[in-house]
């Protein structure tokens, strides 16, 4: 199936390059733009004919639409929004239209003198319905841009060769190209489009729609909508998917077969549930849309969601799986640490839903050991054990994760002092919380120290990296927390001692120079029904900290419920949410000159100084929300993004000083 909508996402980047020159068409009564709604049939003008532009019907089994109402709105929205002067962004724009236009048309037209009648005012849509003749499976494509004469249009035009007409009102364009595209006649704000598909029939067949209906309708109410449409695929091509998947178990046994029974017999489970997941999936699956909406008062607001028109799918399950629990976020939510760059909860879910996944993966990972001969079986079945779900029904959950300020060092840095803000830099610190008694997590814990020291693993892993290379393997054991975390806190602690210091690009390092890295998994118990673990390298010292501002009754001040940028979580109804931010950039970035190289030393340098100077140091939250609506048979998800004016103007300002798309100040 022709899948591709041409070129035409190149029009969403929002600039790419120095703004070009823009060639103004002259003014004639031809050119003046139609409002929406204009009457079907156009009036005639000294210079254009007219032509009936009835509103046709929507093609049969559409499966996919984009449309953006008006790309000069929506950047002028953005650039309100960002700070950002619009005409830089339109230059961008008009240069990414250059280059559309260069592709999908004959190399002999004067792209400029084409691009210069587009309409960036006017609305841009893309359509591929599914083929009807064909026996075999296929689409139409095609795209249109509003065109501000015909006339114009066709002198532009007129140096790949003669127009052709192909109808009433629609005239192909000459010369020789990897597509076909037509100027035509259109109803609403412009007189005419352009409308480009692979092949002619791709064009013959959409252009009445995207010329004669799309333009005069409302359309979505955000301003870039783009829609997939399952159920047409389904119906047509559901017999054939199912006929094709049925041989997934029979392909999977073939190729990936290791000769042990175990692995073996989970691949063939394996394929087998997959191949019923997608023919289920494509069963429920209604459709797929992305929202992009800009506006001055909320500025950007991004979405994605799926709708479904069954529940037989596991997906399916998932999603409509006891929605009536959405809310406001869980109080462990606002127990994070108030200097978190990024935090989010969940409701939990039903333990047996994930059950048959990770039997089939812990069957997977005991056949591929007894094939490699590595361990005893008694080892093969304790690394089994790490996939049992290690917690309860709808469980709710946070995570929260930041970055360690690295600390001022008089002088040089040893090259130990290097790893450790190597270490700080890049792993930083991460925290989880769970509304759960901290008896499984702590076993989970075990196990995992237990599996790794098992004698069975440790001596054909030294043996076949040799006495050297086997000082630097991880050492991994488990013991008490520190003492301020309670008695019943837990250490899992990895040490990797003796690395060459050269390995890691330290400047200055010798051969002689060892160094020591070490990672933290600290275990808290939060009363009976709350447990915390927290992760990090270097001592643990700041994981400490961390956790005992999270537990509960220590003061709000030292955590995310202090905060008053957060007030959309408070007042929001989620089955998920959270927020991050940009602050992780900000901090991290003095890292970047020690990996890379001098060529890049003043890019990063530029870098740098664009970021410290952002107007919100990138601490403005971004927040992402998930929702369930629909019914439990016909569930809905939707997954959206928000980012505000500050967030937005903290880009600009990147965009401005780096001179991005030819923006500068």
């Amino acid at each position: 199936m022709r899948t591709s909508l041409l070129p035409a996402v190149a029009l969403l980047a929002l600039a790419c390059g120095p703004s070009p020159a823009t060639v103004e068409p002259t003014k004639t009564p031809a050119d003046t733009p139609k409002e929406k709604g204009a009457a079907q049939i156009a009036v005639a003008t000294p210079t254009e004919t007219a032509y009936d532009l009835s509103p046709v019907p929507e093609p049969q089994d559409v499966v996919a639409f984009f449309g953006w109402k008006s790309p000069a709105a929506t950047l002028n929205a953005f650039g309100g929004c960002a700070a950002i002067s619009p005409e830089p962004l339109m230059g961008g724009v008009e240069g990414e239209l250059r280059k559309l236009l260069r592709d999908v048309v004959s190399s002999n037209v004067d792209v400029r003198s084409l691009a210069a009648v587009v309409s960036l005012d006017a609305p841009v849509f893309a359509l591929a319905s599914l083929e009807t003749q064909s026996k075999r499976p296929g689409a139409f494509v095609a795209f249109s841009l509003g065109l501000t004469s015909i006339e114009k249009a066709k002198m532009a035009v007129e140096g790949a060769g003669p127009v052709t007409e192909l109808g009433p009102g629609m005239f192909r364009i000459g010369g020789r190209s990897s597509s076909t595209c037509v100027i035509a006649a259109s109803a609403g704000a412009t007189p005419a489009r352009l409308v480009c598909g692979p092949k002619e029939k791709d064009v013959t067949t959409l252009a009445p729609y995207l010329t004669r209906t799309l333009p005069t309708q409302a359309g979505a109410a955000s301003d870039m909508h783009l829609e997939v449409r399952f159920a047409p695929a389904e119906a047509r091509y559901g017999s054939l998917l199912r006929t094709q998947v049925q041989g997934l178990p029979v392909i999977a046994q073939a190729e990936l077969s290791l000769g042990e029974p175990k692995f073996d017999r989970a691949v063939v489970d394996a394929a087998t549930g997959l191949a019923d997941e997608i023919v289920a999936f494509a069963s429920d699956a209604d459709k797929l849309t992305f929202d992009v909406a800009m506006d001055p008062a909320t500025c950007l607001r991004a979405s994605a969601s799926l709708s479904m028109r069954g529940k037989n799918s596991w997906v399916s399950g998932l999603m409509g799986e006891r929605p009536e629990r959405a809310g406001p976020p869980p109080a462990i939510f606002w127990r994070a640490p108030k200097d978190s760059a990024s935090v989010f909860y969940g409701r939990g879910s039903d333990p047996k839903r994930f059950q048959p996944l990770l039997r089939t993966a812990r069957l997977l990972v005991e056949g591929v050991l007894a094939k490699v001969n590595v361990g005893s079986e008694a080892d093969h079945r304790a690394v089994g054990e790490l996939f049992d779900w290690p917690m309860g029904k709808d469980v709710e959950t946070v995570g929260a994760n930041g970055r360690n300020e690295v600390p001022e060092v008089k002088g040089k840095r040893t090259p130990q002092q290097e790893a450790d803000a190597l270490m700080n830099g890049y792993i930083g610190w991460g925290l989880a919380g769970y509304e759960e008694g901290s008896a499984n997590l702590a076993k989970q814990l075990r196990k995992i120290a237990d599996v790794y020291n098992r004698k069975g693993f440790q001596d054909p892993l030294r043996k076949e990296l040799g006495p050297e290379l086997s000082k630097a393997i991880p050492k991994v054991k488990i013991g008490p927390g520190p003492a301020a975390l309670g008695s019943d806190s837990l250490d899992l602690s990895i040490r990797m001692e003796n690395v060459p210091a050269p390995l890691l690009d330290i400047k200055g390092a010798t051969k002689k120079d060892l160094v020591t890295f070490e990672l933290h998994v600290l275990l808290m118990s939060d009363g009976k029904s709350r447990t915390w673990l927290a992760l990090g390298g270097g001592k643990p010292d700041g994981l400490v900290k961390r956790l005992l501002a999270a537990k509960t009754g220590a003061p709000d001040a030292g955590t995310i419920a202090s905060r008053t940028d957060l007030e959309p979580l408070r007042r929001g109804t989620f089955m998920g949410a959270g927020f991050m931010s940009m602050a992780p950039l900000v901090k991290n970035l003095e890292r970047m000159k020690d990996v890379l190289g001098p060529r890049e030393d003043a890019r990063v340098e530029q870098l740098m100084r664009a970021v410290a100077t952002m107007p919100h140091q990138g601490d403005t939250p971004i927040f992402i929300t998930s929702s369930s609506s629909g019914t439990v048979d016909a569930p809905r998800g939707e997954v959206a993004l928000t980012a505000s004016k500050a967030a937005l103007e903290d880009i600009g300002w990147l965009i401005k000083t780096l001179g991005v798309g030819g923006a500068r100040r």
